[in-house]
């Protein structure tokens, strides 16, 4: 059974609990939804200050690069000079690997290290002499100094007129130095890439010496004997051999997108089933250069771990404010429950018959009340509890009496009844007697009313059957003239159908001659058409003539055939015609036969209905008779009855009104007994109460 302490407990902390949760997660949500904002703000600031830093970087490489194709020593293609001046900037500026100049003819006059040559064949030198605009170069990696490089190609002009390139190698190191400065190593981080689409910067080197292509999907890696060394081809060079890497979709849509320049954040799964929110904008290089790509990546779960953390704090909170509230509750309903159970206890003890018992609890509220209501109901209940008392001790003293003076009433009106009973009996018994043979009369006459209805009916029935055997005996005669009709018919068709065999039979032979005529046609033409051959010229007409008869022969020939086909197919049919002939006439027979039968039956039904009816005819008569004599004794019975009946009903009056008024005395005296024991009953019921 649930107590009230624990529903006030339960009240009181979904009171606390509902208003806090529905808080915390509307305040969850307000945080979240500001919160996710401003860190996809933080994530483009982010993008934006590194593809600056990149920017200037490259700017500054590529105006050193400009620089040195606007000096004259350079533009002098002195070699001497040249190197002099390009050994100078290397030691000055170190993110410089190498600076190498080269005329339009592709061979190189001044290099900072390495042997000079030709390069008339390489990529980047036909495209400068064809575009003849300075541009910066896609990445390569540097196996010497496993760092990412790119090239810087500025025109060597010479009064306006172009006299050659300078290039220069720049090393990507810083480049590496600003991701990892922005990357924390927490879920977040950020690449670089070029304008292929090669990783040129990223937190995990790795990327950057295999060339990790986010554009093609494609990674190089070095090739490998069984015994893990690196093999060369036949220049010395390390082999390498493409492979797929696999990125998201979203990724490769944002990496197309900043190489494109366009910039944004996005949210999106990694491959590791984490979602991620990621910034990509364009990195702008001067010159006549493809865009690069910074791309930020942090995961969702570290850049939203504030918002976590708040969501923590207050559940924390919300659990101490429910500890607080069941702490009250629990004291708070203590206070109410127990003047409760108190009152409870005291009723239970009323309800066990003890009207002694008072409450001794005093308040101004509505407990105090209901103390002073409960004092006053038992006191009000104890009294009526007396008069009670009281009452069933009279009840039960008259009851006695009643008792006494019904038993003795009932003794003298048995007495009375017995006699008229006896009297009753007799003129019952003969009443009883004459009402037996009155019904038994009545009975034997309704029998005899409803035989003779079935006689009645029994002639009407056979007069009917013997009309229908009549119409049935004409109906044989009809049917018996018409199957002679058919007897004929039947011998006329077998007549009809030998005939037809018959002549079948002459176009048959008829056909056989024409097919004999026209082969022997067929032979003659064939023999005049050999001797106008022969004839030449003068008998090309008769050819066409014999030519024509030995068609026609044949055509004869042909349906001559069909004629016999024909003849052979009624020939089957007559003959299946004449077996089924066979048949019907013996079918015929047998219904002759049967005919006969049927015939001969009728005439003994007709026989038979003639006596059946004769028989019924008798029996009405004699049933006739034993109407009359019923009539005359159902008089007398019912007279014997009448007489019977009034004698009984007048005995029967007074017996009744006898046993009324015995069966009156003994309802009294049984309600008297009923009284006496109820009030007994009210007796010991109000001993379980205790008064005093």
């Amino acid at each position: 059974m649930k107590s009230i302490r624990s529903e006030l407990m339960l009240v009181m902390v979904l009171l606390i609990l509902i208003p806090f949760i529905l808080s915390n997660l509307f305040g969850y949500y307000l945080i979240s939804s500001n919160f996710k904002e401003k860190v996809k703000g933080i994530e483009s600031d982010t993008a934006s200050a590194v593809a600056d830093s990149v920017r200037e970087f490259i700017d500054k490489a590529y105006c050193v690069t400009q620089q040195l194709a606007n000096n004259n020593d350079i533009i002098s293609f002195e070699p001497d000079r040249q190197k002099k001046v390009i050994l100078n900037a290397i030691k000055r500026y170190k993110f410089f690997d190498m600076f190498f100049i080269q005329g339009t003819d592709g061979m190189q006059t001044a290099k900072t290290k390495g042997v000079l040559g030709d390069r008339s064949n390489r990529w980047w030198f036909k495209k400068i002499m064809a575009d003849k605009k300075p541009y910066v170069s896609r990445s390569y990696y540097s196996l010497t100094g496993n760092i990412a490089v790119t090239s810087v190609f500025v025109p060597i002009y010479n009064d306006g007129n172009l006299v050659g390139v300078i290039g220069s190698d720049v090393k990507l190191d810083s480049l590496q130095e600003i991701v990892e400065k922005y990357s924390d190593g927490k879920g977040k981080y950020i690449y670089i890439l070029d304008g292929e689409g090669v990783v040129i910067a990223h937190p995990d080197k790795k990327q950057v010496s295999e060339l990790y292509n986010y554009k093609t999907l494609k990674k190089s890696v070095l090739v490998k004997d069984s015994n893990g060394n690196v093999l060369k081809d036949e220049k010395g060079n390390q082999k390498k051999r493409l492979q797929d890497i696999n990125v998201p979709e979203k990724l490769k849509e944002i990496t197309q997108k900043a190489l494109n320049g366009e910039s944004g954040v996005v949210e999106y799964v990694d491959n590791d089933g984490e979602k991620v929110i990621s910034a990509y904008k364009p990195i702008n290089l001067p010159g006549n250069s493809d865009c690069w790509a910074v791309i930020t990546v942090h995961k969702k779960s570290a850049a939203m771990s504030f918002v976590t953390d708040v969501l923590k704090n207050n559940i924390l909170m919300t659990v101490f404010f429910i500890i607080i509230a069941l702490i009250v509750a629990y004291f708070v309903s203590k206070s109410i429950t127990k003047p409760i159970a108190y009152m409870v206890a005291l009723m239970s003890k009323a309800a066990q018959g003890d009207l002694t018992v008072r409450s001794n609890y005093k308040s101004s509220n509505e407990l105090g009340k209901l103390s002073e209501s409960f004092n006053k109901m038992i006191k009000d209940f104890t009294y009526l509890v007396k008069q009670i008392q009281n009452t069933s001790e009279e009840v039960s003293s008259t009851s006695n009496i009643l008792t006494t003076t019904t038993q003795q009433t009932n003794a003298s009106i048995e007495e009375v009844a017995k006699s008229v009973s006896e009297v009753a009996e007799g003129a019952s018994e003969q009443a009883k007697d004459a009402e037996t043979g009155a019904i038994a009369v009545q009975k034997l006459s309704k029998e005899l009313e409803t035989m003779a209805d079935y006689i009645n009916e029994s002639e009407e029935m056979s007069n009917y059957i013997d009309s229908t055997n009549q119409r049935g005996f004409e109906a044989i005669k009809i049917l018996e003239e018409k199957n002679k009709d058919n007897n004929e018919v039947m011998k006329q068709i077998v007549q009809v159908v030998n005939n037809l065999s018959e002549k079948a039979n002459v176009i048959g032979n008829i056909a056989d001659t024409i097919t004999a005529i026209s082969e022997q046609t067929n032979l003659l033409a064939l023999n005049a058409a050999i001797e106008a051959a022969r004839a030449g010229e003068a008998g090309k007409g008769f050819a066409v003539v014999a030519d024509e008869v030995r068609k026609l022969a044949e055509s004869t020939a042909k349906s001559s055939n069909d004629v016999k086909d024909i003849i052979s197919t009624i020939q089957n049919d007559v003959e299946l015609a004449k077996e089924t002939m066979k048949i019907s006439i013996a079918t015929v027979n047998e219904q002759n036969k049967a005919m006969d039968y049927t015939k001969q039956s009728f005439n003994d039904i007709s026989d038979s209905i003639q006596k059946i009816v004769d028989k019924i005819r008798s029996i009405n008569n004699s049933l006739k008779d034993v109407m009359e004599s019923r009539d005359r004794v159902v008089a007398v019975i019912q007279n014997v009855s009448a007489v019977s009946e009034e004698t009984a009903a007048a005995s029967q009056e007074v017996s009744a009104a006898t046993e009324e008024q015995s069966a009156a005395m003994d309802q009294v005296s049984s309600l008297a007994e009923k009284l006496n024991e109820m009030a007994k009953k009210l007796e010991e019921a109000i001993k379980a109460f205790k008064l005093n």
